[in-house]
């Protein structure tokens, strides 16, 4: 009858043992859920005699060593990888299972990153080169531009110059074509009172003539003199019709003259406009940019596009 106490007392002692671990376990899991992975199953009294609970123990805490190595080992390895240093891989060693499985991906990804790292450095250093590139043929050909419009300005100040030195000796030609025509005019007033007077000498010869024919032999010297006279009257009116003729074709050729003078002058007005065109796109104006200032404006907004491109 004593042993049947003592019985019902050992198992009422291991059923206290039992609640224990169980408490004990419960907690170190709980712990573990709520992200404490350095809690573990502490030894319970009692326990000795039980070789499934002190089994259960091990196990247990076995379980949370592999996960708290896991989470610490990939936590190292990622923040390795996140910083370039790609030698850090995950240790597989002591990983059994799905722990090593899990190690291996990472280990994977980590090579895969560090791949693309390469990849990306490589395009940087291509994009580097490219920007290099770019800015030099840029650089050179807004150089070009800058000194092609620098030329194309000095020569528009040179042809507005020569253009306007053309427009003054045009005016200065014109004036003395006019002039000319003026003198012309002037000539021809005079060659028609010659004319008038040497026909109307004609004429007093002629009378002179016949008025010595009337007196007879008396009037004969005072003939020849008419006859002379009149001769030279002659030879006067048909030189100055020859005058008379010869300020005709200078008339024409001045009016010609005149002519030609303001086709130039307008080719040359038109000629000063185009330079004044050709000057404003060059050099600008209060409005408008010019080629110099636009391609000094090109040229610092492509180093800075390519200051951002190679930041």
């Amino acid at each position: 009858m004593a042993a049947a106490p003592r019985r019902g007392a050992a198992a009422t002692d291991e059923l206290a043992v039992h609640r224990a671990f169980a408490d004990e376990v419960l907690r170190a899991l709980t712990a573990a859920g709520q992200g404490d992975l350095e809690a573990r199953v502490r030894h319970v009294p009692g326990i000795e005699g039980l070789p499934a609970l002190t089994a259960l123990r091990h196990a247990t805490n076995r379980t949370l060593d592999l996960t708290d190595a896991f989470v610490r080992e990939a936590g190292a390895s990622l923040v390795a990888a996140a910083e370039g240093r790609f030698h850090r891989s995950f240790v597989e060693v002591g990983m059994p299972g799905s722990f090593r499985t899990g190690a291996a991906e990472i280990n994977r990804g980590s090579a895969a990153m560090e791949a693309a790292a390469g990849q990306v450095a490589e395009a940087a250093g291509e994009r580097q080169q490219l920007a290099d590139r770019f800015e030099s043929v840029v650089l050179t050909l807004t150089q070009d531009v800058v000194g092609a419009a620098d030329e194309v300005s000095g020569t528009t100040g040179t042809l507005s110059r020569s253009a306007h030195e053309v427009a003054d000796e045009v005016r200065r030609a014109r004036e003395t074509v006019d002039s000319l025509s003026e003198s012309s005019s002037a000539i021809q007033d005079v060659a028609r009172l010659i004319d008038t007077i040497a026909a109307q000498t004609r004429l007093l010869a002629l009378n002179a003539t016949i008025e010595a024919a009337r007196v007879g032999e008396a009037g004969k010297g005072f003939a020849v003199v008419a006859a002379e006279v009149k001769d030279l009257a002659t030879q006067t009116s048909e030189a100055t019709q020859r005058v008379s003729a010869q300020v005709h074709e200078i008339q024409a050729a001045s009016t010609d003259a005149v002519q030609v003078m303001s086709g130039v002058g307008s080719t040359v007005t038109t000629m000063t406009d185009m330079v004044g065109v050709v000057a404003a796109a060059v050099d600008g104006t209060q409005e408008k940019q010019g080629m110099t200032r636009a391609a000094g404006h090109l040229r610092d907004q492509v180093r800075d596009f390519l200051g951002e491109m190679r930041d």
